[in-house]
């Protein structure tokens, strides 16, 4: 892939008969740079007043459906902090030394199949273009370094603005509507909806999505 820096040799280099890292054994974090973005493991040092700002905006609970959160700087460090860099992660999106939105991967380890989330937080950023020239880089890097075969994002119906990056999106495929899958911020129940990528690419039974 054009413009992708990588930090570290990809573990698929590792012969078949190595031994297995233990599950308490360090990963190492985080480290791409494309198309002029960086995406890197978040830490605890990286919370600014700014950052929890933005995280705490109506409109970033709104499109991950989640409650008041509150944080402040403290819980916020808490909070990144409580990422293990294995289980799960928590990916900054940063634009020079800006920190514009984040990626979140819960990983499922023994089926090898990670769970996307992601909010663009920082103003005066188009979600899509910030999305478009960073994901690719993620899916592989998730793909050939962290060696998982499948990665699943669950989007609320009604969120519009998260959706449109799943029009003509070649890595992502529209496999399933959940009917009244969880209730929303307004107590009505929402349909979510299921794109995957997968490491072996294309699937014959995957659909573009069209809203």
């Amino acid at each position: 892939m054009p413009e992708v820096r990588w930090t570290f040799p990809p573990m698929t280099s590792r012969p078949a008969h190595a031994a297995q890292p233990s599950p308490a054994a360090a990963s190492p974090p985080v480290q791409i740079g494309t198309h002029g973005f960086v995406l890197r493991t978040l830490l605890p040092a990286d919370v600014t007043p700014r950052f929890v700002q933005w995280i705490n905006a109506p409109a970033m609970r709104a499109g991950l459906n989640l409650a008041q959160l509150n944080f402040d700087e403290v819980r916020l460090r808490q909070f990144i902090a409580s990422f293990d860099g294995r289980h799960n992660h928590i990916i900054g999106i940063f634009d020079q030394e800006l920190l514009v939105g984040f990626y979140t991967v819960d990983v499922n380890l023994a089926h090898k199949v990670g769970a996307l989330t992601a909010g663009i937080g920082e103003e005066g950023y188009a979600r899509r273009k910030v999305y478009w020239n960073t994901i690719d880089a993620l899916l592989d890097h998730f793909f050939v370094y962290r060696e998982l075969d499948k990665i699943v994002a669950r989007v609320l119906a009604g969120n519009s603005a998260m959706l449109f990056n799943f029009v003509d999106n070649s890595r992502f495929f529209f496999e399933a509507r959940l009917r009244e899958e969880c209730l929303g911020q307004d107590g009505r129940r929402q349909d979510v909806l299921v794109f995957a990528a997968f490491r072996e690419g294309e699937r014959p039974q995957g659909v573009s999505y069209l809203p």
